[in-house]
């Protein structure tokens, strides 16, 4: 109870604060960036007491609603501890990367947007403590009201006011089919807690079965809206880029990881082990390798560099699909595979919070320093912005899975778990294929967002204004660096992660029959050695590997050496004519063009040409503007205009008006009395 207190302190705290200094933009981020980092070491001591001593969680509910069968009732177990760590130091980052960043709105109110900043992080860290569906949905929508006024934060373009209304109803669809589930399953027991629904839960499985076919369906829309699965996931591109970049790295780092944790939660915690769990492991792993497939190829269409990177995240979310959805589907057949399955997809979640919360504050850097988030209109940043370059290269590597990062590891996992599943169940085959091929996808897209943004040379226009080596503010560095370095560090010691990961799942659906951690991946704290019935089916030894290609690249330098070659930098060779830089630069809708124009129809599909009459009154009705938005407005401002000629300026009338408004509410309390 004294850590909720001190929570709850800290967070009004901040809020009065902010609004007091909110002249001063420098007071006010300063504040903002002190009171996430206050809440963030909260929640640290809260998960190092979980994953150390065990499940905490309030001996009694802090009220209830007695009618609804809902408790306030909070509790951190080992998963909800997982997801802290994640919550609190991506938002942490973020938050001080933002404090320079956001110079960038000078015209914007700043204390507009650290408070929506922080009950944005106060609605995530809800979301995984509250252990009651009602409050829950109330957590749930203060997470997604918060982080909508941040897509929207620049108000004034009306792109970003569309992508935050896209975002907004279609993260509300998918609310409403989870509380539409929960409400179904609350019929059934009276109460709204996690254990008793998943009691419901095991009851309907012999007296409903159809019905909870349609909750489970209900729930995995909801969850995967949210999390950025195809093709509920289709308002990641447009609100990401809307977002301010630092909330950028949080959308992608940590709150579409809310949605995994639902589905986690919900699949493996509440849901009994039954076919249930066959069936939807299966539906999760298909809808996760669409993803991968879909997401990714998009994105290697992009020339926006926030948006190029929005699509990766509906691609990496396949992954850790595909990774927990195999891990369902063989729980009872294959526990040793499901575990590595299972391991894979979380330790993909964990590290794709660090590479793609990297990957946007890059792109925010970038935005801060041109002003441009079109890749064609960039080239030779490194030369301005070497700190950046480099770190934008370990994140690169990172997303595409290449060795030592950290990415290689999780894919690694998930490619074992998902090529030997297909022995059981042949189609895992066919999306551990294609998970191994999007991966190269993800590299060509992002060395395209890498070298169109720092290779090559630099536009003149853009010379002018940019200074060799002056990089972004320290504050902007800094959490690149560390973000960078975490995805080396748990490259190089994936036993960290893991090791916090594998607790996690105490408490779901393995039970007794968990395998442990030594039987999975051997004692080695060195590397991993994935086992299968006693067998060892892989080998990964990080830091021998890293020694190997050091070696391999010392080599190399040392036979460049011996033969003493002689540099010379020599004009741009066009074939023997003459042409200026910039026209013969290759930008980034030049990359890939004919494997581009190969998917681009499948991306892009054009509508079958017809005949229609009066085309215009279709599109009218299909546009939400000119049928909801505007005639929604237009009512509202008639109304007023109608009302203010209530004010006719006379004292005896606006008397009159008090007079009448008191009789009808003494009427309105002797009707409610009697």
């Amino acid at each position: 109870m004294p850590i909720l207190n001190a929570l709850i302190l800290t967070v009004l705290s901040g809020i009065i604060l902010i609004a007091l200094f909110a002249r001063s933009r420098r007071i006010c981020g300063l504040i903002g960036v002190t009171t996430v980092g206050v809440i963030t070491g909260i929640i640290f001591y809260v998960a190092y007491r979980v994953l150390t001593l065990g499940p905490q969680t309030l001996p009694e509910p802090l009220f209830s609603i007695t009618s609804l069968g809902a408790d306030f009732s909070v509790s951190v177990d080992y998963l909800s501890a997982f997801f802290l760590l994640l919550i609190g130091g991506i938002s942490f980052l973020a938050t001080l990367y933002s404090y320079r960043y956001m110079e960038h709105y000078a015209t914007q109110s700043l204390a507009r947007f650290y408070h929506c900043l922080i009950f944005f992080v106060v609605g995530m860290i809800g979301v995984v403590c509250l252990t009651d569906w009602f409050f829950f949905f109330v957590s749930w929508e203060f997470m997604t009201l918060s982080s909508y006024f941040l897509v929207t934060y620049e108000k004034e373009d009306p792109v970003n006011l569309r992508a935050g209304l896209k975002y907004f109803i279609m993260t509300h669809i998918g609310t409403a089919a989870m509380f539409i589930g929960a409400i179904i399953l609350q019929v059934e027991v009276g109460s709204f807690s996690f254990s008793r629904l998943g009691e419901a839960m095991g009851g309907m499985m012999d007296t409903s079965p159809v019905k909870l076919y349609i909750i489970l369906a209900l729930f995995l829309l909801g969850f995967g809206t949210k999390a950025g699965m195809f093709p509920v996931g289709t308002w990641l591109p447009d609100a990401h880029p809307a977002a301010p970049s630092g909330v950028s790295a949080m959308l992608s780092g940590v709150m579409i990881k809310m949605g995994i944790y639902g589905i986690v939660r919900f699949f493996f915690f509440l849901l009994p082990l039954s076919t249930y769990s066959w069936v939807f492991g299966i539906v999760i792993g298909a809808l996760g390798a669409v993803s991968i497939f879909m997401g990714t190829i998009s994105a290697l269409l992009q020339h926006d560099s926030k948006r190029l990177l929005a699509f990766h995240s509906i691609g990496q979310i396949g992954y850790i699909l595909l990774g927990i959805g195999t891990g369902l589907v063989f729980l009872k057949t294959n526990p040793s595979l499901s575990i590595i399955a299972t391991l894979g997809g979380i330790f993909h979640l964990f590290n794709h919070a660090l590479f793609k919360g990297l990957l946007f504050l890059n792109a925010g850097s970038i935005l801060y320093k041109t002003g441009t988030r079109d890749l064609n209109n960039l080239g030779g940043l490194y030369f301005a912005m070497p700190l950046t370059a480099w770190t934008t290269l370990m994140a690169s590597f990172s997303i595409a899975g290449i060795p030592p990062f950290n990415g290689f590891i999780s894919k690694w996992l998930i490619y074992q778990a998902t090529i030997l599943g297909g022995v059981q169940i042949p189609v895992f085959i066919l999306f551990g294929m294609v998970a191994v091929f999007i991966s190269s996808v993800t590299l060509a897209s992002l060395l395209k967002f890498f070298s169109s943004a720092f290779g090559g040379e630099m536009d003149k226009t853009l010379a002018k204004s940019l200074p060799p080596g002056v990089d972004v503010p320290f504050s902007m560095q800094l959490p690149q660096i560390i973000l960078a370095l975490s995805c080396l560090l748990f490259g190089l010691f994936p036993w960290i992660p893991i090791k916090m990961i594998y607790p996690s799942l105490i408490g779901s659906v393995y039970g007794t029959g968990f395998p442990t951690l030594t039987d999975t991946f051997g004692n080695s704290i060195l590397g991993l050695t994935p086992h299968l019935a006693g067998t060892i089916i892989g080998a990964w030894l990080p830091i021998l590997g890293l020694f190997l290609l050091t070696g391999c690249f010392l080599l190399a330098y040392w036979i460049s050496r011996i033969g003493k070659p002689v540099k010379r930098a020599v004009p741009l060779w066009t074939c023997g004519e003459i042409y200026e830089t910039e026209e013969v630069r290759l930008r980034a809708e030049n990359y890939y063009v004919p494997l581009v124009s190969h998917f681009e129809g499948l991306v892009y599909p054009e509508p079958p040409s017809a005949k229609i009459k009066r085309p215009h009154k279709i599109y009218k009705g299909l546009d939400l503007d000119e049928v909801l938005y505007y005639p929604s407005v237009d009512l509202v401002l008639r109304f007023f205009q109608k009302f203010r000629h209530t004010h006719v300026g006379t004292p005896q009338v606006y008397l009159l008006y008090q007079m009448v408004g008191i009789l009808i509410l003494v009427v309105a309390i002797l009707i409610w009395l009697f």
